[in-house]
């Protein structure tokens, strides 16, 4: 055991990776404790949709500007290091106040129903949104020690602390306060951080040329991650209620292919900026090996997924298993890496106009394939549209910068996988 925690404590990419454990480990968990502690489907789609709400006022200015940071940061001078991590506390505070005023003024459906959580909601939404900055500011630090303890501890938190509200209470409300008192409890670690590495001087001109730079990153996320609020929203449109439940617990690829590989790709990024070529090495080796565990993982969990939903959840849950039997597939795309090479090389514009054909593809599939497969044809939508987006990233690099995908992945093995994995999809359609 103490060579395993080792071996994590001196990387910084199997540190996050263990952190993106703990956060999908505790948001399947609470699921499981909602649905067992008998709370009606309709109220844990008032919880999913607070939730959602304050994602989407977030998702992509967050993502993309913590992209655009990691990025960044590795090519700037000590000066610079110091007081952007300041700066951007400031401008993540600020586009956090502004997203919840959008949301406050918009007429949101269901919306009237969480006015008198709005607080909770601002403490969430702002100060949880300027709090996610500490893990990535852990990375660029190489601190691996620190950001293992913080993910487990953070989300240790979140799970205990809900689950007690949960149990005692037997309601929804709590939980909506609980959100908020955990959001302020990570903010306060943040800005324990911001005192250790940053200096505390506002400097506009360094703020704004990185927002400059990090455009089309937050264009790149908007258009690309936010085709899961735009299939919430055609979902809550077009369904009912206890249909957008149905739809966000399978809705989900499996958590451990998000974990390692999202969590790899992001811990690769500053590396790759300061040597591309011994991190392609690197990265093709990781990825070899977590092929040889992911897929396998897939394949099995296809075959299972409507026996498991129903025993943890329920027999009305059996919709959700099927959708997550879809979202299965996204592993195939999910495995290729070329946006690290991009981030490296700082092509942002490239990211970003993939991101829209694949955005333009999601809305006009997921709109016509609903009619046919519903709630199936949006799920559908959004494998084809990311597989799609990730043909052109490989594309540009082998074409123009001259990296070709061997460089980075085991052709012959991958496309093993990928066979398999897509057989036994086929084969489930038969049986469920």
């Amino acid at each position: 055991m103490k060579n395993i925690i080792h071996f994590i404590l001196t990387d910084v990419a199997r540190s996050y990776q263990v952190l993106q454990v703990c956060r999908l480990s505790s948001v399947i968990l609470l699921s499981i404790v909602l649905v067992q502690c008998n709370i009606a489907s309709d109220r844990i789609g008032d919880f999913e949709w607070f939730i959602f709400l304050a994602n989407a006022g977030s998702f992509f200015w967050g993502l993309g500007l913590k992209n655009a940071f990691m990025s960044y940061f590795p090519n700037s001078n000590s000066n610079d290091q110091s007081r952007l991590i300041f700066n951007l506390g400031i401008v993540f505070f600020l586009l956090g106040v502004s997203a919840f005023s959008v949301l406050y003024f918009i007429d949101f459906p269901r919306l009237d129903a969480m006015y008198s959580y709005l607080p909770w909601l601002f403490c969430f939404l702002v100060l949880g949104t300027v709090a996610s900055l500490s893990e990535h500011i852990l990375i660029v630090k190489d601190n691996a020690k620190t950001l293992f303890f913080y993910g487990v501890v953070s989300y240790s938190v979140y799970l205990f602390g809900l689950s007690y509200l949960v149990v005692q209470y037997r309601s929804i409300q709590p939980l909506l306060i609980g959100l908020g008192v955990w959001a302020m409890l990570r903010f306060l670690y943040f800005i324990k951080l911001v005192t250790d590495y940053s200096s505390l001087t506002f400097d506009l001109k360094l703020t704004w040329k990185f927002i400059l730079f990090g455009s089309p990153l937050i264009v790149h996320v908007l258009l690309g991650a936010g085709m899961e609020y735009v299939d919430g929203y055609l979902v809550e449109s077009y369904f009912d209620r206890s249909e957008f439940t149905y739809f966000r617990y399978g809705a989900r690829e499996l958590p451990i292919n998000t974990i390692f590989i999202s969590a790899l790709a992001s811990a690769f990024i500053p590396l790759a900026v300061r040597n591309l070529d011994q991190s392609l090495i690197d990265i093709k080796k990781r990825i070899s090996r977590l092929m040889n565990f992911l897929f396998p993982a897939s394949i099995v969990l296809t075959l299972l997924s409507p026996y498991l939903f129903a025993l943890v959840y329920s027999e009305e849950y059996l919709v959700s298993a099927q959708i997550f039997n879809i979202y299965l597939l996204i592993l195939c795309s999910r495995i290729l890496l070329p946006q690290v090479i991009l981030y490296a090389k700082q092509k942002n514009q490239v990211l970003m106009y993939a991101a829209g054909v694949e955005f333009v593809l999601n809305i006009g599939l997921s709109v016509y394939l609903m009619q046919f497969y519903g709630l199936y044809g949006i799920a559908i939508a959004t494998v084809i549209a990311f597989f799609t987006q990730k043909i052109i990233l490989v594309g540009y690099n082998w074409r123009i910068l001259k990296i070709p995908i061997s460089d980075y992945i085991d052709v012959k093995r991958y496309i093993y996988y990928c066979i398999v994995l897509y057989g036994t999809f086929c084969l489930t359609l038969f049986f469920f």
